[in-house]
């Protein structure tokens, strides 16, 4: 990854921050780049101001500010072959069978269609993989229903239906809390050490607005919430969590680490290191590891794992942790 540096003069200030890479960027990597380009390289967190990454294109430089590009040149070469600007994120199938499909959604890449129709997202990617595969000179396009999300920034398993049939059983498998899901989280390891298992019973209420608003906990009132946690593995710079949500609220893993005084890295909503160990954190380091359900059609135990993407993977080598055989069997015996 090569580490750019530009020094912001007064000339800067009150620029835009994407009119302000546009000018630099294409030159100091010797490559155009669209202004789409750019502002996918800002939402991913590739560019940093005074140490921390930002992801607002629109936002205005001041005097003073440290602006930095911590940009993966190979990745870079993607964008080659970008549509409207946005790389094709590379999405893998984990598990299919006549009526559903699971797939490893990569950090960066939304769940569902947005606003911005160029924007790549999880459901679109996998309905045009489906279709490509049907039988040449079929008009029809592919059946898809989506029935739980992870956050932009969270990789990991996510568990589609190809049949209608899959609808009813697989809503209700989610909405009775009867899917058990498994996420790795990378922590800084804490001056006091946490038991090796927990289980959090905090209520979560949305607290600030737009892009600063997050979920946190409340002595009354707000939304139910569960988790339970364990320490898989220790280092002397972090800790690799696992974490089982029994309730599904929006950031619940996020908000109940960073209550438990264990934000996590790259998580700089939450109070998470933006670094460590001197290396940047460029995303929200939350893995959806696996997803454990009866098959709503057939009745058959399904186990689906999800292999770490190369970031995570990185950073744990990075800071001495390798990767468990299995998770443990239940947290939530420490209840």
């Amino acid at each position: 990854m090569s580490r750019l540096r530009l020094p912001l003069s007064p000339a800067h200030a009150g620029l835009r921050l994407d009119s302000v890479l546009g000018g630099w960027l294409p030159e100091a990597l010797g490559r155009d780049l669209s202004k789409s380009a750019i502002r996918r390289l800002v939402m991913a967190g590739t560019i940093w101001l005074d140490g921390r990454p930002v992801r607002r294109p629109g936002m205005l430089i001041a005097a003073g500010q440290r602006l930095e590009a911590m940009v993966d040149l190979g990745l870079m070469r993607d964008l080659a072959g970008a549509i409207g600007g946005f790389a094709r994120p590379a999405v893998g199938i984990l598990y299919e069978d006549p009526w559903l499909v699971a797939v490893a959604k990569p950090s960066g890449l939304l769940a569902h269609v947005s606003a911005d129709a160029r924007r790549p997202d999880l459901f679109t990617e996998v309905r045009r993989m489906l279709a490509a595969r049907s039988r040449a000179g079929s008009a029809s396009t592919p059946y898809l229903g989506l029935h739980h999300r992870l956050d932009v920034e969270t990789s990991g398993v996510v568990l589609l239906a190809t049949d209608p049939a899959a609808n009813a059983g697989l809503a209700r498998a989610f909405s009775e809390h009867e899917v058990e899901k498994i996420y790795h989280a990378v922590v800084a390891r804490p001056g006091v050490m946490p038991r090796r298992t927990w289980h959090q019973s905090a209520p979560l209420a949305l607290s600030g607005k737009g892009r600063n608003a997050r979920m946190v906990v409340v002595a009354e009132g707000g939304l139910t919430a569960e988790t339970s946690f364990a320490v898989l593995q220790s280092t002397r710079a972090a800790l690799l969590v696992e974490a089982r949500p029994v309730s599904g609220r929006k950031h619940q893993i996020r908000a109940h680490l960073a209550a438990s005084g264990l934000p996590i890295l790259g998580d700089v909503r939450y109070g998470g290191a933006a670094t460590i160990a001197g290396e940047p954190v460029a995303r929200v380091m939350l893995h959806a590891s696996a997803l454990r359900l009866s098959h709503p059609v057939t009745g058959k135990r399904l186990e689906i794992d999800c292999p770490y993407p190369d970031d995570f993977q990185t950073l744990l080598e990075r800071l001495g942790v390798s990767r468990l055989g299995a998770s443990l069997d239940s947290p939530q015996a420490s209840r």
